[in-house]
């Protein structure tokens, strides 16, 4: 059994103890959750790790949206205004005044934060999360076993280690924390601070944090995949090599372009745009 099962069956926390037995898991111990069935306990983790990814892509999402930058020329603006002509915007910060004879028409000037869009775009992010990470595990885990072939397809191995490999959604979830604290920097510029943590380093520091969970994801799964019985090994590697990392790669790319889309008219319907 897992520390996880373990924990499960005696009804104690047994989180921290399963990733750090699958982050570093052996040949000797892949093999042995490579022919784990699915279970009530590999199915709790998953779910606590797939909602704690889904809460941390919601509070990133929170930063992607209701932010307004604008310059002092009315002219150059989309919209014809420097000023929001919807509901809840709140000015965030400016640029000290008075502004420079040479200042740039060009130059953002004014940052207004709309609290209701990124409230809205919070809670859509999550619960789209939810929807796009629980069918990705789905599908992760019918296609391993699927990948299987005759007469290995029946017994439903790797189900449990696609389960259990949901402890590599942590380095992914500490990113989209990292990428939620940009707005200081958003202010920071707009207020001209002598000194303020620049956007780039989030986005590279989250970016190194994503990609080194990702790559020992796919690492992880190409050893699990490995242990697979000669006669089908290659089937399984093709999936877990190739598969499914365009599987995640898509779904992601659904949650974050859908949303994009998806938002703007609705901040539209309720008269929240700038």
């Amino acid at each position: 059994m897992t520390p996880f099962a373990t924990a499960f069956e005696h009804g104690r926390a047994g989180w921290r103890e399963m990733c750090e037995w699958v982050w570093f898991a052996g040949t000797e111990r892949l093999k042995h959750l490579a022919l784990m069935r699915a279970s009530a306990a590999s199915r709790r983790f998953a779910r606590n790790n797939l909602l704690l990814l889904s809460l941390g892509l919601g509070v990133f999402q929170v930063t992607q949206v209701g932010w307004r930058w604008v310059t002092a020329s009315a002219q150059i603006e989309l919209s014809g205004q420097t000023s929001p002509r919807g509901f809840y915007w709140l000015h965030a910060a400016a640029a000290p005044r008075p502004l420079p004879v040479d200042n740039p028409p060009e130059m953002s000037v004014d940052l207004w934060w709309n609290w209701v869009q990124a409230v809205i775009g919070g809670v859509a992010g999550v619960l789209a999360a939810m929807l796009v990470l629980f069918t990705l595990s789905a599908l992760l885990t019918r296609g391993v076993a699927a990948a299987h072939r005759p007469p290995y397809r029946a017994e439903n191995r790797m189900t449990a280690a696609m389960h259990y490999s949901t402890a590599w959604c942590l380095p992914l979830t500490v990113a989209a924390l990292v990428m939620a604290l940009r707005p200081i920097s958003f202010i920071g510029s707009m207020s001209r601070w002598s000194w303020y943590p620049p956007e780039q380093g989030f986005v590279l520091s989250a970016a190194v944090v994503a990609g080194l969970g990702a790559v020992l994801w796919w690492f992880w799964l190409v050893r699990l995949g490995s242990t697979a019985p000669g006669r089908t090994r290659s089937s399984v590697l093709a999936f877990v090599t190739v598969g499914a990392p365009v599987l995640v790669a898509a779904g992601l790319a659904v949650w974050y372009f859908g949303l994009r889309w998806g938002l703007e008219p609705v901040f539209v319907l309720l008269k929240l745009e700038f």
